[in-house]
């Protein structure tokens, strides 16, 4: 048999930003996406504290939260983040975000979707980032093979508006901008059975009344088995502001290496 193998009522927001303390600036929300939500309310909350002392010495502090609510046409999601690091009595990280989305699917193959976010990344002067916006994300390609459900290839793509408010600190005043951005994306997803699988999604954000002004985001996990349900994860992240308000890099990058246990 051909085994299947690909590599590589309306929502209305009404609780917009509930935080006290001002949440490069940009978010993958596509990676806490679930497609495999189960009908009703699911909550999941996590807090880590990690202090070290003697040779080294520095305190970590993180702290996640989801929670899901999925009927037949509409899914809600609300996810949380903070992390902060101190070293020698130095703060040398310091950033958070609140995102919440709202998804109705009004066809077979598309979602209407709503989300506000607010955000906060100290290291690079980002003293806050509200979001507010609307978008239309449409499946291209869904194929699943017929041996095995969980191998499978998705592809996704999404366009639409936000409006963003962000103010940077800068002396002697700080930096205070708003304006209208398109908001894009192409998310790829790939499965063989449960023993590899590899994401990647691309954002571009550019400013309406500056095509120069524009944010780019690109970001992909392979995870494999290396032992029964264990898993090793490489991450990849990079962002990119063209348009940086301060004296920062316009460019950030990331690689991560993980293991997982599945239980």
């Amino acid at each position: 048999m051909r085994q299947f193998f690909v590599f590589p009522g309306l929502f209305i927001l009404s609780a917009i930003l509930l935080i006290t303390q001002p949440l490069f600036s940009q978010v993958n929300t596509e990676k806490f996406r679930k497609y495999d939500v189960e009908k009703g309310f699911q909550a999941n909350l996590q807090t880590t504290f990690t202090t070290k002392a003697g040779n080294t010495h520095y305190n970590t502090l993180k702290a996640t939260s989801r929670f899901d609510y999925s009927a037949t046409k509409f899914d809600y999601f609300l996810v949380a983040n903070f992390e902060a690091k101190s070293a020698s009595k130095k703060r040398i990280e310091n950033e958070g975000f609140i995102h919440l989305r709202g998804m109705w699917k009004f066809a077979d193959k598309a979602n209407w979707e709503y989300f506000a976010q607010r955000q906060y990344d100290e290291f690079i002067d980002l003293r806050f980032r509200n979001l507010l916006g609307t978008a239309i994300k449409y499946r291209i390609l869904k194929a699943v093979s017929k041996n095995d459900s969980n191998s499978m290839i998705l592809i996704n793509a999404s366009t639409g508006l936000m409006y963003e408010h962000e103010n940077y600190k800068y002396e002697p005043t700080n930096i205070d901008n708003k304006l209208i951005r398109s908001t894009n994306f192409i998310s790829f997803d790939w499965s063989k059975n449960e023993s590899t699988s590899f994401t990647g999604v691309i954002y571009y954000q550019p400013a309406f009344n500056d095509r120069k002004n524009f944010r780019i985001v690109a970001e992909s996990t392979l995870e494999f088995n290396i032992i029964k349900r264990v898993f090793f994860s490489i991450n990849f992240v990079y962002k990119y502001n063209n348009h940086p308000f301060t004296d920062v890099k316009p460019y950030d990058i990331s690689l991560e290496n993980g293991l997982r246990l599945k239980l």
